[in-house]
C-alpha cells in the first residue's frame, strides 16, 4: 500500500498529539487513582509523552486518515513503454 502523505499536515497532526498527549500526562499526575505510578511517571516523563502521542497520532490516523493526492485506483503511466498482448 502506498502511503504518500501531505508532510507539513502530518507534522501539524503529531505536534497537536504531542501537545494533547503532554496535557494528558499533566493531568494524569493528579489522578489519585495513579499515585503509586507517580513516580515512574515522573521519572519516564519523555518516554510516556511520546508514548501518548504515537497513541494519539494513531488514532487520529484510523479516524481520520491523511487525503492522498492520487485516488489509488488509476496505474501510473509508464513513459516509453507499452503494453504486452
Amino acid at each position: 500500500m502506498d502511503l504518500k502523505l501531505d508532510k507539513s499536515q502530518a507534522a501539524l497532526r503529531l505536534a497537536l498529539c504531542g501537545g494533547g498527549a503532554a496535557l494528558l500526562y499533566a493531568g494524569a499526575l493528579r489522578l489519585p487513582a495513579l499515585e503509586k505510578h507517580r513516580a515512574w511517571l515522573e521519572a519516564h516523563r519523555v518516554e510516556t509523552i511520546a508514548a501518548g502521542a504515537a497513541v494519539l497520532f494513531g488514532l487520529s490516523l484510523t479516524l481520520a486518515p491523511l487525503a492522498s493526492g492520487e485516488s489509488g485506483t488509476e496505474e501510473p503511466e509508464l513513459a516509453g513503454y507499452e503494453p504486452v498482448e
